[in-house]
């Protein structure tokens, strides 16, 4: 079996997501929401690096005549998971900044206030 560029360089993105999961449990913020993506996302990419023909046995499976096809398939699948959580994040932590202004401005309303 011979590895090319795109092999490596799949195996590099994968430990970096590895990594990035290392540094959240490390650190003590471990959101296991991204924990798990960074797991699946990287163990993936560094299985498909290693066994470049797993997609054949994809295609075959979801009925594709190429492998090409599976790939797209499965990295179109994958980015709209990826896509969809980030936009659930990006709503909560827009909602908890609102929340937050609010709450400064009743405080900073409560101190001026009290100072009059």
């Amino acid at each position: 079996m011979t590895y090319s560029l795109v092999n490596v360089l799949a195996v590099l993105v994968g430990v970096a997501f590895l990594w990035n999961a290392y540094r959240l449990v490390d650190r003590g913020r471990e959101d296991l929401a991204i924990l798990a993506l960074s797991l699946v996302l990287g163990g993936g990419l560094i299985f498909v690096a290693i066994f470049p023909n797993t997609f054949e046995v994809v295609a075959t499976v979801l009925g594709l005549e190429w492998k090409a096809r599976a790939m797209l398939v499965l990295s179109n699948l994958t980015l709209f998971v990826v896509v969809t959580y980030l936009f659930d994040r990006l709503g909560r932590l827009s909602e908890r900044v609102s929340t937050l202004n609010e709450e400064l401005s009743l405080l900073e309303a409560e101190r001026d206030k009290r100072d009059d």
